[in-house]
């Protein structure tokens, strides 16, 4: 898994991260079987707050566009 920061794997927050992981996963599993087939699926709620999960051959123009707002690569490793 990679993220912005540099936690710990054994923290909470690579365990709350790892679940975000898998609850998307399973949301876009039900997607494809309720929806027309999408290789990116997003949610966003009226807060303003978004996921998108994706397969992996999109994510890297997707991060690209995402590098772009901060002017310098995001994508960090989990430290071991």
């Amino acid at each position: 898994m990679e993220i912005n920061s540099n936690p710990k794997k054994e923290g909470d927050l690579y365990k709350k991260g790892q679940a975000l992981i898998e609850a998307a996963y399973e949301y876009w599993q039900e997607f494809q079987k309720t929806n027309e087939s999408s290789a990116v699926v997003w949610l966003k709620d009226s807060g303003g707050h978004m996921v998108l999960f994706t397969r992996g051959e999109y994510s890297r123009i997707i991060m690209s566009n995402v590098d772009s707002i901060s002017g310098e690569p995001l994508v960090k490793p989990f430290e071991d």
